[in-house]
């Protein structure tokens, strides 16, 4: 199929070059196609496994996953394509393995509810390019019984060291041992996600992404952490827990860089609840007392 579109490509780049100059008309631009994904069962897709679809997918195609889709093992998606859902789609893993393994620069996953019918030692996502894309997905792993220091090692997204460009925006992410791991030097946008119940939302290992409108989800199961700032990480990133959690909807950061003392904590209340009882004691946003933590809580200032 690849073979046969670069042909055709190659023929209509010729029939519409200008004799002048040698321009190219845009009406010899090859036309993006969508390729849909289905279980075998359903018999209305154009493939069966996500595999064979991205292996006939140019760049700039789509390719759409309907209903449910099982994988054992990783899908690489390795080219400048969206990988998107129908309403309701959703992948499940069934291997010990990465879920998405994004090495194409541009390449964008939107849209999909991504899971596990076991807890796996794997993170779902690894974006290993630069200007990839992760919006409006839903990544979650099985619920796993407490303490969550007994939890598998799962993550909703890792990033490689040192890439560019990414844009994070849109997803919800929970019942993971961390919702994602940020490696040295990778830079972009995470923004307007929202996460909870996790050991720790965000782990940056020295990484310098912009933090912005992420929020803690749901109150009943709320993430250990929400920010986790590594020893080793440059002093100049992230130089006060209070701001980046301010920028973030007063969630949770811990500095573990040693400055001043061992641990930099800021624990910001999200309801009431957290106020009273004396609860407003223990807050490392310091409060007068229990109706100054309540104003708090209800201004956010």
């Amino acid at each position: 199929m690849k073979n046969t579109r670069a042909a055709l490509l190659a023929v209509a780049l010729t029939a519409g070059a200008v004799a002048a100059g040698g321009a190219v008309s845009p009406a010899a631009a090859a036309e993006a196609h969508t390729l849909t994904v289905c279980a075998a069962a359903t018999g209305s897709c154009d493939h069966t496994t996500l595999s064979s679809a991205l292996d006939a997918a140019d760049p700039g195609d789509t390719v759409q996953v309907v209903g449910t889709v099982t994988v054992n093992g990783t899908t690489t998606i390795a080219e400048d394509v969206t990988v998107t859902g129908a309403l309701g789609a959703k992948v499940v893993q069934t291997g010990s393995a990465v879920t998405f393994r994004i090495t194409g620069a541009g390449a964008t996953l939107t849209a999909l509810e991504i899971t596990s019918d076991t807890p796996k030692a794997a993170e779902f996502v690894y974006v290993g390019a630069d200007d990839v894309t992760l919006s409006d997905n839903t990544i979650h792993g099985p619920r796993q019984a407490l303490p969550m220091s007994g939890w598998v090692g799962n993550r909703g997204f890792v990033t490689a060291g040192g890439i560019s460009g990414l844009t994070a925006n849109g997803n919800t992410i929970h019942s993971l041992r961390s919702g994602a791991y940020l490696n040295p030097n990778g830079t972009g946008r995470i923004a307007g996600n929202t996460l909870h119940d996790t050991k720790g939302d965000f782990l940056i290992d020295n990484a310098a992404f912009t933090f912005t409108g992420n929020s803690a989800g749901d109150p009943e199961a709320r993430s250990e952490w929400s920010f986790v700032v590594f020893e080793g990480t440059a002093a100049t990133r992230y130089p006060s827990m209070a701001k980046l959690s301010a920028a973030n909807g007063n969630m949770t950061a811990w500095d573990q860089r040693g400055v001043p003392a061992d641990e930099v904590k800021f624990v910001a209340p999200l309801v009431a609840e957290d106020c009273k009882s004396g609860g407003w004691k223990s807050l490392d946003p310091g409060f007068r007392n229990q109706g100054q933590c309540i104003q708090f809580v209800n201004t956010g200032k």
